[in-house]
């Protein structure tokens, strides 16, 4: 009733749009001739911290301490538009259905699977076409010295619920370079969160609701 309510468009994907995925599907890898075009950061830990379950992981990050003491976090897009092309059957298909639209026990793609769920999903231990942008930031007051930006390849380490993250970055024994990573971003977003604050930022409050079905639904 709801999908029919707000006119979410349920259908199969047309085999017009389907046949803008690469031709090797799931086996898909980078090309060299892409990974000559990118920033080569496949040795950066780089992990996603994202809600438990999450299949379609479009972001990642990474947090390191530069030999002048300042950190270099690096945030990492899923590069989408390497095969979502401008104005092909795949780019006018995802600007018509707009979003996916989650439901309780299902959802509705904006993209097939095939880039939702793998080629454009920062999994761990996989290359992954990115774009990133690269902060330099000084610890004391974190405030940016330096920014970069272009296309890349990653190589996740981990693709982390926040619950992971947060017993990573907890758990004192744990000096792993990732959980370190994990404690710079934290100590950057708590300093730029405060600031925020202080300067008299409005937090609504945004609940996210989850609901566990039976096996007899």
């Amino acid at each position: 009733m709801i999908l029919h309510e707000f006119n979410v468009d349920t259908r199969p994907f047309s085999q017009k749009v389907l046949d803008c995925l690469p031709k090797e599907g799931w086996n898909w890898t980078i090309p060299k001739t892409e990974e000559k075009k990118r920033m080569d950061l496949r040795h950066i830990n780089v992990c996603s911290v994202d809600p438990p379950g999450c299949k379609d992981i479009d972001d990642a990050l990474h947090c390191i301490v530069l030999p002048n003491g300042n950190y270099e976090i690096g945030v990492h897009i899923a590069d989408v538009t390497h095969f979502v092309r401008p104005n092909t059957e795949i780019d006018k298909e995802a600007a018509r259905r707009c979003t996916t639209v989650y439901m309780v026990d299902r959802r509705t793609d904006m993209l097939p699977k095939l880039l939702t769920e793998s080629l454009c999903s920062l999994v761990s231990d996989v290359e992954r076409c990115s774009f990133s942008v690269i902060f330099e930031i000084e610890p004391v007051n974190c405030t940016t010295v330096n920014i970069k930006f272009g296309k890349s390849i990653i190589r996740s380490r981990a693709s982390l619920s926040y619950y992971q993250a947060q017993d990573m970055i907890d758990d004192p024994k744990n000096n792993e370079p990732l959980t370190q990573s994990l404690r710079g971003l934290l100590k950057v977003a708590t300093v730029l969160r405060n600031r925020r604050n202080e300067g008299g930022a409005l937090t609504l409050s945004s609940p996210e609701v989850k609901f566990k079905l039976d096996n007899e639904s």
